[in-house]
């Protein structure tokens, strides 16, 4: 399979006077393949792993990477997929300035928000900030933790390493039911 004979299967519609693919179409294959537990597998990323090399190494070929994207609601590779360690401290520098800056233990400036220790819910700085002023606040202070512009990146980065994959062995059906699902959207 082709990754072209993918885009084929995407209905047409028509854009102005031009006839063009509808990409915003997402397929029904969820619920004929992903919501199988019996074929599913997760599948930690390594650092630098990309998925057509997954999909080479599992599916035996490249193409199959569409299929990876598919099963973790992949949109934008560039963006939905883990940075390398090397690209997340460039990320990092580009965003907040420096490391230091990002990981300032002293600083409330780059503090995100507020993760109870044993709860684990999240507040906003402005609502710990409140509460935490306010005599009678469900808010106590020594029950949060401040998660920082590093630790909040790096587990938004680190959680996208957790994907999954569909079976080898119906690697090959899916492209059909994929086929069918567009045909059904059309």
């Amino acid at each position: 399979m082709a990754v072209r004979g993918y885009f084929t299967n995407i209905p047409s519609i028509e854009y102005g006077t031009k006839i063009a693919r509808n990409l915003i179409t997402r397929p029904i294959i969820k619920e004929k393949i992903l919501n199988n537990p019996n074929i599913i597998y997760d599948y930690l990323v390594k650092d630098g792993e990309r998925p057509d090399i997954i999909a080479d190494a599992y599916y035996g070929n490249v193409n199959y990477v569409w299929l990876i994207f598919l099963a973790n609601d992949i949109v934008d590779p560039y963006y939905d997929w883990p940075l390398t360690n090397s690209q997340f401290e460039e990320f990092i520098k580009d965003k907040y300035g420096s490391l230091e800056a990002a990981k300032d233990t002293t600083s409330t400036t780059n503090i995100v928000h507020y993760k109870h220790n044993t709860k684990g819910t999240i507040i906003s700085k402005d609502t710990y900030d409140m509460g935490a002023q306010s005599w009678n606040s469900n808010i106590v202070q020594g029950q949060y933790t401040a998660v920082r512009q590093y630790e909040f990146e790096q587990e938004k980065n680190e959680a996208k390493r957790e994907i999954k994959l569909v079976d080898s062995r119906v690697a090959g059906n899916a492209f059909e039911i994929l086929r069918e699902a567009m045909l059904e959207n059309e």
